[in-house]
């Protein structure tokens, strides 16, 4: 199974390496510098999708392992 979840998390990777690549590059066509892009993308991630992406797990941590809906919650 740990191999498995290795090599989904390679591919997952490799795709957003390669999309990331593609920003990039139709960034630096546009008179966008390669620093201003990169810096940009992590203040974007910083301010907006880490957060959220760390409050999502931590919610999801937060919840009993053995809770079953009944579909009556909140």
């Amino acid at each position: 199974m740990a191999a498995d979840k290795q090599a989904q998390e390679n591919e997952l990777r490799a795709i957003i390496d390669q999309k990331l690549a593609s920003l990039v590059r139709e960034l630096a066509d546009a008179n966008w510098s390669f620093d201003e892009v990169v810096v940009v993308i992590d203040a974007v991630l910083e301010a907006k999708w880490l957060p959220q992406a760390r409050a999502l797990q931590a919610a999801r941590n937060s919840g009993s392992e053995n809770f079953v809906s009944d579909g009556n919650e909140g």
